[in-house]
């Protein structure tokens, strides 16, 4: 299990690496077209904006996996053990009913708008859209991760994955 929850973690990390360079260096392209050359895709405008959504759902679930969402702990810090664990149990448990209902109302409203192509690339909406009910899938899957790692070791999240993007430049520092 502790190799399977491994393997998405890395996946998701590289993923979204990979996205917020394609976002990074369109973005750099398209500030340089549109002032330098006065040129502007509004195609791949659209496409960097859909990137930039992707980031952000696909990293807040890797925000839950890696505890970097959020948190307000003062009042969780003073209590007792047992009660710290009955919140934290508390707050995945409402993170998966909201992530329920966000699955639902993108998949209801896929199936309305779905079908409408994006204004410049023609891709159909719903294809955009299905990023959400994906990323909400992941969120639960994690949330029920940090509730069995209550009461089961799981390994810990490998946090940022250097050694993916290093140029080989071991011992040189």
């Amino acid at each position: 299990m502790n190799r399977c929850i491994l393997g998405l973690d890395k996946a998701l990390s590289i993923f979204g690496k990979a996205l917020v360079g394609v976002l990074a260096c369109g973005v750099i392209i398209s500030v340089i077209l549109r002032y330098v050359f006065s040129i502007a895709f509004v195609s791949s405008e659209e496409l960097l904006t859909m990137v930039f959504v992707a980031t952000t759902f696909f990293g807040a679930a890797l925000g839950l996996r890696e505890n970097e969402h959020i948190a307000v702990n003062s009042f969780t810090d003073k209590m007792p053990e047992k009660a710290k664990r009955v919140c934290s149990i508390l707050a995945q448990v409402f993170i998966i009913i909201v992530s329920v209902f966000m699955i639902y109302f993108s998949i209801r409203m896929i199936q309305k708008v779905g079908k409408v192509p994006s204004p410049a690339t023609r891709i159909p909406r719903g294809f955009y859209y299905g990023l959400m009910p994906v990323s909400f899938v992941i969120t639960i899957f994690y949330a029920i991760v940090n509730i069995l790692k209550l009461y089961v070791p799981i390994a810990e999240p490998v946090k940022g994955y250097k050694e993916d993007f290093e140029l080989g430049l071991e011992g040189e520092a």
